[in-house]
């Protein structure tokens, strides 16, 4: 095993490579909606993304020399806080952009060799929806839906405390070992970016560091470098694969051992995790013997109410990766729709910053046109000439992402919101009256459009096309039968009810 990565890692290590990982990174960083440079973000190194594009094959050369050699050392991260959703912060590490695509190379190469041991079966597969290829927050609750409509509607919705921050090093570099062997070139490297620290985005006297500090001179300011001695890095590729790595042994146990002793079922997306069960009085137990086994790898489980709770779906809703569930059906979170809610008015506050012209017909229709179409649908998709299915990655979108929900009259109210929203604007600004034609004539895609366009495509069904796909985006979400099922019925269900209202209106 070691011999046949380590010649991975020598093939994935050379320039053309890494030439190649970058130019996927400024891909993913780009907007092609939008007309512009991607936001590539810069590290403590002070190189720019402009810098390292025009020096990009000299650069390239010299990483794949160092990483040859087995001397490369990845910079201190730059790091940043970021408000979580459910309060409080989260400190974001921002890698440089060379540390980047060494990142990128290093999960390529050795991802088939970590996979094989959360594919070990077909029930354990389903266990980790994050940060693997095929796996994804819909499809983890896609997962949830179906369950919950076996039975199993009593769950224990918990938490780990600060998961990310204090992984122990000593266990995490045990696992990686056994994997990947001990003095092999993969685990050197990995052990490297474990241990590597955060420069705080903050210096001693509150101030917070920009651009120009890291252009004007070198973080060597070892006082203010935070060394890191438990944890890893949050906001990279290889931070999400060390972080399954470390909880795949509980995975294990809970559907090896704790689900002999209780039926259930598992579900976790990263620290998050969903344990469903057909009893109550159950989740108790489940709890108890949950937070033990976490302490046996130096864990904690949250004991807040609000982290770590017990629901009875029947009564209540359960709330997972941005959805919500009952009984029936998979809902967007309400605070989901809230923040998308935000993002359209904020769209409508810019329209009159738009230079298109005083004719007041024309700026509505560009703003449906180039604005709010573009805020429904995301990034175009690649279409196949040959089967017409799309190619690589499928559209990053929010209506993409929630696409695996049952309850249409959702976006059917967020459609109706949107159109008066608009109105209001026009209205005050220009004293123009729309009425529902009017978006039609314009072009709107509403969000039920969408949802019902997504369902419909195709994935690309040529042999050459799918033997050279495998991003960790391209998924569908919609792989459980029962949540196939439920949409299905869904469509049918709306379909009759459109005709009963125009053939019988109020």
């Amino acid at each position: 095993m070691s011999k046949g990565l380590d010649e991975l890692l020598t093939e994935y290590f050379q320039p053309e490579k890494l030439k190649a990982a970058f130019e996927a990174y400024e891909r993913q960083k780009t907007d092609f909606l939008q007309q512009g440079e991607p936001k590539v973000q810069m590290g403590v190194d002070g190189i720019s993304y402009q810098t390292f594009k025009k020096e990009l094959d000299l650069r390239c050369q010299l990483l794949s020399n160092r990483l040859l050699k087995g001397t490369y050392q990845f910079y201190t991260f730059r790091q940043i806080e970021k408000d979580k959703p459910s309060g409080g912060k989260r400190i974001l590490s921002i890698a440089s952009i060379r540390d980047v695509i060494v990142q990128k190379v290093l999960y390529d190469a050795i991802y088939t060799e970590i996979e094989k041991d959360f594919r070990a079966t077909p029930i354990l597969d389903k266990v980790s929806c994050a940060y693997r290829k095929g796996k994804s927050a819909p499809y983890a609750a896609s997962l949830i839906h179906g369950y919950i409509k076996q039975g199993f509607i009593f769950a224990l919705d918990a938490d780990i405390v600060k998961f990310f921050d204090r992984l122990s090093h000593e266990y995490l570099f045990e696992i990686i070992e056994r994997k990947l062997g001990q003095d092999t070139p993969a685990t050197k490297l990995l052990k490297r970016f474990i241990k590597t620290g955060g420069l705080p985005h903050k210096n001693q006297h509150g101030k917070i560091y920009g651009y120009r500090f890291f252009h004007r001179r070198k973080p060597i300011l070892n006082k203010q470098r935070i060394i890191r001695t438990q944890g890893i890095p949050q906001g990279g590729v290889l931070s999400g694969m060390l972080a399954n790595l470390y909880l795949h042994e509980f995975d294990c146990w809970v559907i090896n051992d704790l689900a002999k002793k209780y039926p259930l079922r598992y579900v976790r997306y990263a620290d998050d995790f969903v344990i469903l069960l057909k009893q109550e009085e159950l989740i108790a137990l489940v709890n108890k013997e949950v937070a033990q086994k976490l302490q046996e790898i130096k864990l904690e489980l949250h004991i807040d109410k609000n982290k770590t709770k017990s629901v009875d779906i029947a009564k209540d809703s359960l709330e997972f990766v941005g959805f919500q569930f009952n009984l029936e059906h998979i809902k967007i979170k309400p605070r989901n729709i809230l923040r998308f809610q935000e993002r359209i008015t904020e769209k409508i506050n810019k329209e009159l910053s738009y230079k298109t012209g005083k004719n007041v017909k024309h700026r509505f229709s560009f703003f449906i046109k180039y604005v709010i179409n573009r805020k429904v649908t995301g990034r175009g998709e690649k279409i196949c000439d040959v089967c017409g299915g799309v190619l690589g990655e499928r559209v990053k979108s929010w209506m993409g992402f929630f696409m695996v929900i049952t309850d249409i009259q959702q976006i059917r109210e967020l459609d109706k919101w949107i159109r008066k929203e608009v109105s209001k604007h026009f209205y005050k600004q220009y004293q123009l009256r729309l009425n529902k034609s009017d978006f039609k004539k314009a072009g709107l895609i509403t969000l039920e459009q969408e949802y019902y366009r997504l369902h419909k495509r195709k994935s690309c069904s040529c042999e050459k096309c799918n033997s050279s796909s495998g991003s960790i985006n391209d998924s569908n979400p919609v792989k459980n039968t029962e949540v196939r099922q439920t949409l299905c019925w869904n469509f049918i269900w709306n379909f009759l009810e459109r005709i009963f209202k125009k053939l019988f209106p109020l």
